[in-house]
């Protein structure tokens, strides 16, 4: 662990040659210093010292929460296990699931139950629980009819749904079985699909679609949704929604775009 020493002498308020870990985010920690800098050094000048700040920089009376399948539960320590979560959200642990995290800034990971949820980071962390796969003696493969770049494959392999691709006399389309909705939804889950170009990653992925149509369970309207597309022959809502960023051919992914499609999803009917 980093510490940040603070000289006896300096103008502080706190104890003397006490030392501020900095093990945390600049961010966490910047707030409480006040640095004077020199033309070759650098001066701590004073510490804030506050009793509102617990020690990993979080208000002491505010609640950690964790977004768990669209519902948030509050917390009173900043570190909770997956197995402590599933409980609190009525999950049962003899059910077997398939459990992801989302962490702001960061893309899904798999988790397991004894893994620990660091509720510090900045933003919500999310927790996402899909059952696991049932088999009922359907033994046909998923349809693979074009190829994707291999870091495509080891996303969507890491979410723990089932993915194809489909090619079509209009376009090809990815298409993602058993999506996980957030509660506010009319459905549980839904199809996704996106329109993959053929000159992707060079040309940019746009919106995407959701079959069965979804709606608001308090019946507000949910805007640029009105518009259809047939898809493998389903019907498919269109969600117009577009990335603020330039899409860059380097960078952006399936993984970039399905960031796009989750935060849409989710502050839809987050309060």
């Amino acid at each position: 662990m980093k510490h940040l020493p603070v000289d006896g002498g300096a103008n502080y308020t706190g104890t003397p040659n006490k030392t501020i870990p900095i093990d945390r985010p600049f961010q966490a920690w910047q707030p409480l210093i006040n640095v004077r800098h020199t033309e070759h050094n650098c001066y701590l000048k004073e510490v804030k010292m506050s009793t509102n700040v617990s020690e990993n920089s979080h208000p002491a009376n505010k609640a950690w929460v964790l977004d768990v399948q669209g519902e948030r539960f509050e917390w009173d320590k900043p570190n909770v296990t997956v197995r402590e979560a599933l409980e609190r959200a009525g999950y049962s642990l003899a059910q077997k699931w398939i459990l992801t995290l989302k962490i702001g800034g960061e893309p899904k990971k798999a988790v397991g139950l004894d893994d620990i949820i660091d509720l510090t980071h900045p933003g919500l962390e999310r927790l996402r629980v899909l059952k696991g796969a049932v088999n009922n003696g359907d033994s046909a493969l998923p349809r693979r009819e074009f190829e994707l770049l291999p870091k495509d494959h080891a996303y969507l392999d890491g979410l723990g749904i089932q993915w194809e691709t489909v090619k079509q006399s209009e376009g090809r389309w990815l298409l993602l079985k058993n999506y996980p909705l957030p509660t506010g939804y009319n459905q549980k889950a839904c199809t996704l699909a996106i329109a993959i170009p053929e000159n992707y990653p060079a040309a940019k992925l746009d919106m995407f679609y959701c079959s069965p149509h979804l709606s608001r369970t308090d019946n507000k309207p949910i805007e640029a949704t009105q518009a259809e597309k047939s898809i493998d022959g389903v019907r498919f809502q269109r969600w117009s929604r577009h990335p603020t960023a330039p899409w860059n051919a380097e960078t952006d992914s399936i993984r970039t775009h399905m960031g796009l499609v989750d935060e849409s999803i989710y502050r839809e009917v987050e309060q």
